[in-house]
């Protein structure tokens, strides 16, 4: 066949089966065929992951007739054995000896007697003796000696508070002086300084003293829960009058004494 001719002179060539094929043929796509490829291969994967190979266990079995030894078993008893209770044989209180000198005692030592006090806001308890209130002087006597210190209750003759002079013996003595010291806390401690606290509660103040070689009140300590409690009963302390001191083998010596007051807030 020859190729046609237009009017023009100018020659038109026609494409071959072969060109045509190729114009018709599909791109190749590498992109989707790697991701295709990629999913495929995790999918077996996954599914190789979750295969369950049963292993075969070997279980050892014992036979239905075999013959079984019984287990011998050993009871123990424990006896209690009874334990005889000592009998409390009566204290006897030994006799006390004058003696010349004392070997001196650590004044930090707090000695509760029972003289407890309660003091209730707003209730003012009376005193009956009328009082001179005791300057706080340092302690001392002989420059070259220094006065023994002692406990009200190891000292041969205890203090005598004003008042109190005609009790016979050191106890009937430290009675007066524990109601006397009562009164006297009582009649002068500030309670409408304390109203901050919880009506109804109870505050305990812990107070020492010591009553020096002259009557003295010195050394005066006092431990509670608020500041301001210790610093009133310091105060109070502080007036107690001057007393007769206190005197082991005629010498006057320093005695400590504690007392415990008890602060009641009232609604």
């Amino acid at each position: 066949m020859k190729p046609s001719s237009n009017v023009c002179g100018t020659t038109t060539k026609v494409p071959s089966k072969r060109a045509i094929k190729k114009q018709i043929n599909i791109p190749w796509n590498s992109k989707l065929f790697f991701q295709v490829g990629l999913i495929v291969s995790l999918l077996a994967t996954f599914f190789v992951m979750e295969l369950e190979i049963e292993v075969p266990k070997n279980v050892a079995r014992v036979p239905s007739d075999f013959p079984w030894e019984p287990i011998s078993t050993t009871t123990f008893v424990v006896e209690k054995k009874e334990v005889a209770t000592p009998k409390k044989q009566p204290k006897q209180e030994p006799k006390r000896e004058k003696v010349s000198q004392v070997a001196p005692v650590n004044s930090e030592t707090f000695v509760e007697i029972n003289n407890d006090i309660d003091i209730t806001e707003g209730n003012v308890i009376p005193g009956d003796t009328p009082t001179t209130p005791a300057t706080v002087v340092s302690e001392g006597t002989d420059k070259n000696t220094p006065p023994v210190t002692t406990n009200i209750m190891g000292v041969e003759d205890v203090p005598v508070f004003p008042g109190c002079e005609g009790a016979m013996g050191n106890a009937a003595k430290i009675d007066c002086m524990s109601s006397k010291i009562k009164l006297f806390i009582g009649k002068r401690f500030e309670t409408g300084n304390f109203d901050y606290f919880e009506p109804g509660s109870i505050q305990t103040i812990h107070t020492q003293f010591t009553i020096d070689t002259h009557g003295n009140i010195v050394e005066i300590k006092a431990k509670a829960p608020d500041k301001k409690l210790e610093q009133e009963a310091k105060r109070v302390i502080a007036t107690l009058p001057l007393m007769k001191p206190g005197r082991q083998g005629g010498t006057p010596v320093n005695v400590t004494y504690s007392v415990p007051i008890h602060f009641q807030v009232n609604n």
